[in-house]
């Protein structure tokens, strides 16, 4: 049943955990949904692929396709009615604010393995994938869990995250975070966000790890129409200017409003008028 689901939404990757073996860090998540979390006994984890290969760019790749809450919100609203109506029983969607942590759910789920940077490294689409999950009423065993939780597998742990990472090598910030940063930057971070070509997020620690190379080296991409369509690679002034609201705020770098992003690319433009 749920094979044929995710077949249908070209999902490849999911697997069932008992809801006992998920760290529940917010159970008030579930209840603002009506259902009380001890009653909550499966987890269905599930990967989203986003990966394009479109070249280099100014922002992070997860950012590149309209917000990916917009695909689960649309994909939650097709799927579940229908795991409802086959087992007569409530079900819930999750991605990104989640009462578990999701990370370590998937991996123990048979998805992928830790990484050192935190994120889920799974062996086809490397990191490049969003986390979200179905949580039920109904048990595990119906929706085919084996019996077996795995355990968490880690990575290689050979370095190759930390040495790209700008915050490790700069002894600063994180760069992402500092993309995102509200209000003005000091000088030392602005020259910060010149040298490494960041308008929006930075994903180097994925480029660099040798599984997320290894897995999407050979041309592997997302098959999910929604990462491939409405791209943007590049983001400029002018681009950011002529956007209309509502596509605005499909973006996942809309979050913070246009300020941030507006001075960011002004760093990169003031420096091409002072070469």
């Amino acid at each position: 049943m749920l094979k044929r689901i995710f077949e249908n939404e070209q999902i490849e990757f999911f697997g069932v955990l008992p809801f006992s073996a998920c760290n529940c860090r917010r159970p008030d998540l579930i209840e603002r949904k009506g259902i009380p979390a001890r009653e909550i006994q499966s987890a269905v984890l599930f990967l989203v692929p986003y990966y394009v290969n479109d070249g280099e760019g100014n922002i992070s790749l997860y950012a590149r396709s309209r917000d990916y809450h917009f695909y689960c919100a649309a994909l939650f609203e097709r799927i579940l009615p229908e795991m409802e109506k086959a087992f007569d029983a409530p079900f819930l969607g999750f991605a990104d604010k989640s009462p578990i942590e999701e990370n370590i759910a998937a991996a123990k789920a048979g998805l992928g393995v830790l990484g050192d940077n935190y994120m889920l490294i799974n062996e086809k689409y490397g990191s490049f994938v969003f986390l979200a999950e179905i949580l039920s009423v109904v048990s595990p065993e119906k929706l085919g869990f084996s019996g077996t939780v795995g355990e968490a597998k880690t990575c290689l742990h050979c370095g190759a995250c930390k040495r790209a990472c700008p915050a490790q090598m700069e002894n600063m910030e994180c760069l992402s975070a500092l993309t995102q940063k509200k209000g003005a930057l000091t000088a030392v971070q602005e020259n910060y966000i010149r040298k490494y070509g960041s308008v929006w997020g930075c994903d180097l620690c994925q480029l660099s790890c040798p599984l997320t190379r290894k897995a999407v080296g050979g041309g592997t991409q997302t098959p999910i129409a929604f990462f491939k369509e409405n791209r943007i690679s590049v983001l400029t002034e002018d681009v950011l200017n002529a956007m209309e609201e509502t596509e605005f705020r499909s973006r996942a770098f809309s979050w913070r409003g246009k300020a941030p992003l507006l001075r960011n690319l002004s760093l990169f433009q003031n420096q091409k008028e002072q070469e």
